[in-house]
């Protein structure tokens, strides 16, 4: 059953008071909520002068909820949640945090996830004799296994370090299944060798979602990863074309009649690195006429050699 959902990258400034959820990357981590919307601040750095603020809407009422720690925002076929807080312990606060997170989505009969969003700070540090983003996995994966969420049903997702102590979970559920998507071109991320982690990574490389207004494909954090392994060590501009390759693979596997992806969102390790990327994708997606917004984004990826990620949504 096709669903109401829309998302949109636009400039801050064009934004109105519009229900829904709101992503502004600018604002310090954290959460506001208001009776008809939840904007999420992920505390994390746009690269000037980027200005945007991303916007999940649909056409019928919204409505805000607090269970516990967990920000909601119900309409009649989507639901939107949110969890903050620290991310000392992050293996326990990960488990914690999807717990509540899933346990609220399923108490109101959303028991579906489409597209899950998780930042944290110190991604490569080590934390009782694991690396960060370990920890993470592992709550991560023994939340989703206690409630039985099976691998076939896993959402797209992002995880991403930032500058900030904090960790910040936000998502997207319905009431009805939507279609993950795997790459031809990768090894799922929960088949990953237990050599990234104790836990493999839990999610889908994508999501198709039939909406009232034709097909929305949400696209994981993607990077220069080919089978398991990484490709291009410190190497930005071939990094940059292995993960657009991929991108051009999900795109191939949801349908070759789907449009270009209408935004993008670029994490970048390094900064200076902006340009080269930028020119790589202005040469991939030269063709596409307009071209998908991009949104440039200071961020840590997963893997130490990996310098850089893309997410977005094709509409």
């Amino acid at each position: 059953m096709a669903i109401a959902l829309r998302s949109q990258l636009a400039p801050a400034t064009a934004i109105g008071p519009d229900a829904g959820m709101r992503i502004r990357l600018r604002e310090p981590a954290g959460i506001d909520a208001g009776p008809d919307y939840l904007q999420v601040q992920p505390g994390l750095l746009p690269l000037a002068p980027d200005d945007y603020v991303e916007l999940w809407t649909t056409s019928s009422e919204s409505r805000m909820a607090k269970q516990g720690p967990v920000h909601l925002l119900e309409s009649d076929d989507v639901l939107f949640a949110s969890w903050t807080g620290t991310d000392h312990g992050l293996k326990e606060q990960t488990e914690q945090a999807y717990r509540a997170l899933l346990e609220a989505c399923r108490a109101r009969g959303f028991t579906h996830l489409v597209r899950v969003w998780n930042f944290f700070g110190d991604i490569h540090a080590e934390e009782e004799g694991l690396e960060r983003y370990q920890a993470f996995c592992i709550g991560r994966a023994a939340a989703l296994e206690a409630l039985e969420i099976p691998l076939a049903s896993m959402p797209a997702a992002t995880a991403i370090g930032s500058d900030q102590r904090q960790l910040i979970i936000y998502l997207i559920a319905t009431r009805t299944p939507a279609e993950p998507l795997e790459n031809p071109r990768q090894v799922s991320a929960y088949h990953y060798p237990k050599r990234y982690s104790p836990k493999s990574p839990t999610f889908a490389r994508a999501t198709r979602l039939e909406t009232r207004d034709g097909l929305l494909i949400l696209l994981s954090g993607t990077a220069s990863i080919v089978g398991h392994e990484s490709r291009h060590p410190d190497d930005v501009t071939a990094q940059a074309r292995e993960t657009l390759a991929n991108l051009q693979a999900l795109h191939d596997a949801a349908g070759r009649e789907l449009p270009w992806p209408s935004w993008l969102r670029v994490y970048l390790r390094r900064p200076e690195d902006r340009p080269k990327v930028a020119a790589v994708l202005a040469e991939h997606y030269k063709a596409a006429h307009p071209g998908p917004i991009v949104q440039w984004v200071r961020g840590d990826i997963c893997r130490q050699e990996l310098l850089l990620e893309i997410e977005g949504v094709h509409a």
